[in-house]
């Protein structure tokens, strides 16, 4: 009795364990699954999920980056094979330039654009020699209200139907042509907040700077 008396945060409302576990890292919120059985999966439901590269813990031995890529890469893809629910809120920072670390993406993309309402994205790349080229079904990601893109690239013709619940929009070293930043823009109705980031914007059009 005395033990069921001090396990109080077991007993807070689903809502509030959320948004305690959301103020974790996501590798800390999955350990909380060994402190009893009714917290096993209580993590596998929280809205949030932010990885970085520096997410997946290393031991003593030394790896190179592409390992460290690849771990944290089967991470990500074991937390998206547990969830339990919808998630809204997502963040991947990682430095990387390969076509290999391109493919891996762009299936975490496709993954969230099936089956999660994301209202807030955002894709953070530490990339010096070249940019994101973002997957098609990002297009797909019909409720996003918020976005921030880093070093991502649209290298392709403009054929989506636009964001309509779009807020704000975050910008910065995005390669795209003018055609496609205008086809953006104007099927963006809700747009509120438009920020160029450090000012990198590359357009590529002949008739224009490089660097806006």
């Amino acid at each position: 009795m005395q033990a069921q008396r001090l396990d109080r945060i077991t007993t807070l409302p689903q809502t509030i364990t959320e948004i305690i576990l959301c103020l974790l890292p996501i590798e800390e919120a999955a350990r909380t699954s060994i402190l009893s059985r009714e917290w096993r999966y209580k993590w596998t439901t929280i809205p949030k999920l932010v990885f970085f590269q520096s997410t997946v813990k290393t031991s003593t031995k030394e790896i190179t980056d592409k390992e460290l890529r690849c771990n944290l890469f089967c991470a990500i893809h074991q937390v998206l094979l547990l969830r339990q629910a919808p998630i809204l809120d997502f963040t991947l920072q990682i430095s990387a330039d390969d076509i290999d670390t391109y493919f891996e993406i762009d299936q975490i993309i496709l993954h969230l654009s099936k089956n999660h309402t994301v209202m807030k994205l955002r894709l953070d790349f530490c990339w010096h020699e070249s940019s994101y080229p973002l997957h098609l079904s990002f297009f797909s990601l019909r409720h996003l209200m918020d976005l921030y893109l880093h070093n991502c690239d649209i290298n392709h013709e403009p054929t989506f139907n636009g964001f309509g619940n779009l807020t704000s929009l975050s910008l910065s070293r995005l390669s795209i042509s003018r055609k496609s930043l205008l086809h953006l823009l104007s099927n963006c109705p809700s747009l509120k907040s438009l920020c160029l980031v450090s000012s990198y914007l590359y357009i590529h059009s002949h008739g224009l700077p490089k660097l806006i």
